[in-house]
């Protein structure tokens, strides 16, 4: 637009650059990662890493290009009323247009709402332009872009504009200076949130990750074998659990409610609906507590499951202060998993648990039991040979007695 300059005495508009210039250079280093592997991202399989790479360039890669767009899409209509842009700026991740005078209140809600109509032109034609390619990773960033898209433009940015009061939703929310206007956006700005969040319930955003080809053919018959007989609690569970493993846990939820409604008392399903309440969480919430308990008291079918149910029972209740009840899981984990076969069993899931319990004693001050199990731990780590978690335990074990040797 021949109007770029940046307001050195404005310190909101430098802090925005300055941010800006981060998120920058990291887009820069992603692009560049992208680039130099360009072959190996597009060929299949969707690997976790390839998941990872996208959900970064959903953000990183497809804002500046859809801000450029919604900046535009302000001065179109500036310009169609007869006016000019005299000042603009753009920051990748944000930008601003100023026009040279002050518009009628009808004109001043079109030039506002051009923005976001440019941003959601942007998010469809790059999902069309990719939902069909070749390329899983690139179906993938299809997806992700779009719901990134649509977060920052229907959500992000009126929530921004209505705490800050900077920027185009105060101007299109002016319900004094507009009202049947500002009505008519309100209604379909509401549309279009609930389409958003039925899509990203029903897990529309989502593809399912892999390690390697055999695993997505291993998982196309698994969910062949789940459509054509769902009321099979084996492959039901298995194929729920593949889902979640591989970045779907909104599919994960929708197959979920079909197999709870069809099979009220399969335990498997409330332990699976609990591990999906947790992820990506640093405590576990109380729905899921409430779903661990009912998967436990239903009967959990392998020594795994009851295992990994105790386990995060424990880990709620170390979190919120009752230690005896989270020895009485713990208890009840490492009895669980000590009935699998000894060259089944996960050693390293084992040290955890015992790393746990020295944690709940310790909040118990029974420092002699914490020590045992804090030194159980170890030895396990060791015996599975893995470096990163022998120096784990050996810090905890220095860390329970001190630099004195006893804590």
């Amino acid at each position: 637009m021949g109007c770029f300059r940046i307001d050195l005495t404005s310190p909101l508009e430098l802090l925005f650059y300055g941010l800006s210039l981060l998120q920058a250079y990291r887009a820069v280093q992603l692009a560049g990662m992208i680039r130099r592997d360009w072959t190996g991202f597009r060929q299949p399989p969707l690997t976790h890493h390839k998941m990872y790479l996208v959900e970064e360039a959903a953000f990183l890669l497809a804002i500046p290009p859809s801000v450029i767009v919604h900046e535009y899409f302000h001065a179109i209509p500036i310009w169609g009323f007869g006016g000019q842009v005299v000042n603009c700026g753009y920051g990748f991740y944000w930008g601003f247009v100023q026009a040279d005078r002050l518009f009628p209140p009808a004109q001043d809600w079109l030039i506002s709402l051009g923005g976001t109509i440019g941003s959601l032109l942007f998010a469809a034609v790059l999902f069309l332009l990719l939902f069909k390619n070749q390329s899983q990773s690139l179906r993938y960033f299809a997806r992700r872009s779009l719901r990134t898209l649509l977060n920052y433009t229907l959500i992000y940015y009126p929530v921004f504009s209505a705490v800050t009061f900077i920027g185009d939703w105060r101007v299109i929310y002016n319900f004094g200076a507009t009202p049947l206007l500002s009505g008519a956006t309100a209604v379909a700005h509401a549309a279009l949130l609930f389409l958003f969040w039925q899509a990203n319930r029903r897990g529309w955003f989502e593809m399912v990750g892999h390690k390697n080809q055999g695993e997505v053919v291993a998982f196309a018959q698994l969910e062949a074998d789940w459509r054509s007989n769902p009321h099979n609690p084996t492959v039901a569970l298995n194929y729920v659990e593949a889902l979640r493993q591989g970045g779907a846990p909104q599919r994960a939820k929708k197959a979920l409610a079909q197999i709870i409604a069809q099979q009220p008392t399969l335990a498997g399903a409330y332990l699976q609906l609990a591990l999906i309440q947790t992820g990506g969480k640093r405590h576990v919430p109380q729905t899921a507590v409430k779903n661990l308990e009912k998967a436990v008291q239903l009967g959990l079918d392998t020594p795994g499951q009851r295992a990994t149910a105790h386990q995060f029972l424990s880990q709620y209740y170390l979190d919120t202060g009752h230690g005896q009840l989270a020895l009485q899981h713990l208890d009840a984990a490492i009895a669980a998993l000590s009935a699998i076969p000894e060259l089944k069993r996960n050693v390293l899931h084992t040290a955890q648990l015992y790393h746990l319990r020295s944690l709940a004693h310790q909040r118990q001050q029974q420092h002699g039991q914490a020590r045992q199990d804090a030194d159980q731990a170890l030895a396990l780590a060791q015996a599975a040979g893995d470096q990163k978690a022998i120096t784990f335990y050996q810090r905890e074990i220095e860390m329970l007695h001190g630099p004195n040797g006893r804590r």
